[in-house]
């Protein structure tokens, strides 16, 4: 069964096989996020996303990760949404000096998968924006490059976004049971708190980082995960944010 995010907020840990939840600020600790990869440059678009309120318990926040696709919506995972009260945008590719945030003045979830929208109170203008394939099907052979903020491997605190190549291998569900690309990593692997992240197969977004075939990977880089893909709500997204 997977859970998704809004569920998972109390114990900052994944209390069934496959949930990826992203963890309060309080207890980082307890959940590990990009597994092995390398640093990622900084590309602007890939942005640190802070929820709080809502269904999060008082004094918390959660995070996750997601992608500018124009100056006024950014791109992330349903589960990330869900049951909030608040959240934040930060451009920067640091995790200890995130900058000011941009206001989050609405969302939009997604009528399929695990796919929302963003909306920012304020446009904030990037020099480039993240490429979106939305018409990418799952595939079984190849490979793909994910993204994602917060800890890593063994608990350790990231000081940035960090990348991974990961094989492409075949079709599975996302969180909403929606169609998603199955991934096993190369270099890395995504884990908690990745919620959101992008799945670029040729440089292009193809899917959001979704949920974990095991609750809690570990250390393991080559552990598997399933991103939503962007093309089965292709229409909602682009007759949403105009892309």
């Amino acid at each position: 069964m997977k859970k998704s995010i809004a569920t998972a907020f109390v114990a900052a840990a994944v209390v069934a096989t496959g949930v990826f939840a992203a963890a309060p600020a309080s207890a980082l600790a307890a959940s590990p996020q990009v597994v092995g990869g390398t640093r990622a440059p900084a590309t602007g678009w890939a942005v640190q996303l802070e929820a709080s309120g809502g269904s999060i318990p008082s004094g918390y926040v959660s995070n996750c990760t997601g992608e500018q696709i124009n100056a006024s919506w950014v791109l992330t995972a349903r589960h990330c949404i869900d049951g909030i009260g608040a959240m934040n945008v930060y451009h920067s590719n640091s995790t200890a000096n995130r900058g000011t945030p941009a206001v989050v003045d609405r969302v939009s979830a997604a009528p399929t998968g695990d796919i929302a929208l963003v909306h920012l109170r304020s446009s904030y203008a990037l020099s480039t924006y993240a490429a979106l394939d939305l018409g990418a099907t799952a595939k079984s052979s190849g490979t793909g490059t994910i993204e994602g903020y917060g800890l890593r491997a063994n608990a350790q605190q990231s000081d940035g976004l960090y990348q991974a190549t990961v094989s492409l291998t075949g079709a599975s569900r996302d969180a909403f049971n929606g169609s998603a690309q199955h991934v096993t990593g190369v270099t890395g692997a995504s884990n908690h708190g990745d919620s959101g992240g992008p799945l670029l197969v040729n440089g292009v977004v193809v899917g959001v980082c979704s949920t974990g075939d095991s609750a809690d990977p570990g250390a393991n880089t080559t552990a598997g995960s399933n991103y939503a893909l962007l093309a089965q709500s292709a229409s909602w997204i682009r007759s949403t944010a105009g892309v």
